[in-house]
Order: C-alpha cells, then sequence, then structure tokens
C-alpha cells in the first residue's frame, strides 16, 4: 500500500500499531502495517515496489505523520 491509501486507512481505524523492520538486501528500514485490511501490508512506493527509507528516523517521521502514537521497530 502506499502512503495515500495508509492515510486513508489510518483515518478509518483500521491500522494496527506498525512494525519498522531492517531491510534484508538494503541499509535501509521497511514499514509493515498491519490491521484490518486485505491489502499488501507493507509500505510501497508510487510505482508499487517496496518503499525502502535510508534512516530510521525517516520511516517513523513518515509514521508520526500518518497519526500513529506507537511504532514497534524490529531487528
Amino acid at each position: 500500500m502506499n502512503i495515500k491509501e495508509a492515510e486513508i486507512l489510518m483515518q478509518a481505524g483500521a491500522l494496527s500499531t506498525p512494525a519498522i523492520k531492517k531491510h534484508d538486501t538494503d541499509d535501509g528500514w521497511v514499514v509493515t502495517l498491519d490491521g484490518k485490511h486485505k491489502m499488501n501490508t507493507t509500505l510501497e512506493t508510487a510505482r508499487g515496489h517496496v518503499r525502502v527509507f535510508k534512516t530510521l528516523d525517516a520511516a517513523v517521521g513518515v509514521l508520526f505523520e500518518l497519526g500513529f502514537k506507537k511504532i514497534n521497530v524490529v531487528r
């Protein structure tokens, strides 16, 4: 799902606590959004590729902008 879809689901209350995980192939971080939806749980770019954040701060910043108050970071 992309940021816009995540924004809509967040406003609808359909998302639970997100998880930020270390990306396997790149030096970066990937965001997983679980909840009451049937969409892809990984945050994606507009073109449908997995969105890899270069820093943990960038990933957390996007999630805070979406309105999350609690975030899990998994290594």
